[in-house]
């Protein structure tokens, strides 16, 4: 694989906020001492690990294809809040949506929404706060400040986990047809839609949008905007940590520890867990199948690259499709996409290539640890 010319980069890593305005962010400490209270009112299945790995990314991630798609074997699984999607009252431009929104086009003209999170009727830890916004979902507060000074999106890395738990691929088809996904788009893994490969969808399917309304090729200028914006690294941190936790945690418990306590252990434990932790994107690069690291580069990076082109070119029609209007007329632009119409607009090689160098210069910087 070529290093690309381009400029841009792709963030892994942030010791700073990526969203100014929320000052320093939620603590650690904090954001397990709020994810232990939803475990709390969910008391009589608190070490039902792998369910409760569901329950708690629904208070992050729900509707807009979460049951129907993306993690369809735990749609069942009933979260504790009232999720439901509405229209922005005003424009963000120049804003970083907040959690849960979405860009919904028509004719490539912006509108936005987002997913608001209620206290139900009838909650019986909280009875009084019924119609508010819990604190949990309030204010961005998934990405969250590591004791190891990073910042990390841990909604993301809930999400992560429960695609693993609930594994399968995703296809517009219903479960009894999946045998036939490979005659329409499909990804291979749920986790890696979910995580990091859906993450770099949504800066490819950006550059389309924005190319589309600006009627000119993005400058790289413009491009890094995008991935700071859509791919940020706190995001992709994320999406990482979740295949090194699936990996060294039983996730699949049907009774087993607290989704906490496994946070806490692999963020803050001793010699063990730090050492998954301070070699993750090590363990990151085997698990997604980047082979053979002889120091500079992986024996298999063109292989890789062929299978992940298609993956991402395939997550990017659903990407794309999901933020129009969904009706038959939607289905236009993530055909061409399907087809290859579009790939030197989404810049496919160009996103995996500066991924793989980022997850290249992590793995260098490891070496320190012994």
């Amino acid at each position: 694989m070529t290093r690309t010319e381009e400029t841009i980069v792709q963030p892994i890593e942030s010791n700073v906020p990526e969203i100014p305005a929320k000052g320093n962010g939620i603590s650690f400490a904090h954001f397990i001492d709020l994810l232990r209270r939803e475990e709390d009112f969910f008391r009589a299945e608190q070490h039902k690990t792998k369910i409760m790995f569901s329950r708690l990314r629904k208070i992050f991630y729900d509707n807009w294809g979460w049951n129907t798609e993306l993690i369809r074997g735990a749609s069942k699984i009933e979260g504790r809040y009232e999720v439901t999607v509405v229209d922005d009252p005003t424009p963000q431009t120049n804003k970083k949506p907040r959690a849960g929104s979405r860009l919904q086009t028509s004719n490539y003209d912006i509108v936005y929404k987002h997913r608001e999170v209620k206290v139900k009727q009838g909650d019986w830890l909280n009875p009084g706060d019924a119609g508010k916004t819990p604190e949990i979902y309030a204010n961005d507060n998934q990405d969250v400040h590591l004791p190891e000074e990073l910042y990390c999106d841990l909604g993301h890395v809930l999400a992560g986990v429960d695609a693993y738990n609930f594994f399968a691929p995703v296809t517009p088809l219903p479960n009894c047809l999946t045998w036939a996904r490979k005659l329409f788009p499909y990804v291979d893994s749920n986790v890696d839609i979910v995580t990091w490969l859906g993450d770099i969808a949504s800066s490819s399917g950006e550059f389309l949008f924005q190319n589309l309304r600006k009627k000119r090729p993005l400058t790289d200028e413009e491009k890094q905007d995008i991935i700071n914006e859509y791919a940020t690294a706190s995001d992709m941190l994320g999406d990482i940590d979740p295949y090194i936790i699936v990996n060294y945690y039983n996730t699949l418990a049907p009774v087993g520890q607290r989704v906490t306590d496994i946070l806490q252990d692999y963020y803050q434990g001793g010699t063990d867990s730090s050492f998954f932790r301070q070699h993750r994107y090590s363990y990151f690069c085997d698990i997604i199948g980047l082979k053979g690291w002889d120091g500079q580069a992986f024996a298999n990076e063109d292989e890789w690259m062929k299978y992940y082109r298609r993956q991402l070119r395939n997550n990017i029609t659903f990407q794309v499709f999901s933020l129009t209007e969904q009706k038959i007329k939607s289905v236009w632009l993530p055909l061409w996409i399907w087809f290859g119409f579009y790939d030197k607009v989404l810049e496919m090689d160009t996103l995996l290539t500066i991924f793989v160098d980022a997850l290249k210069k992590e793995i260098k910087n490891e070496a320190k640890y012994v």
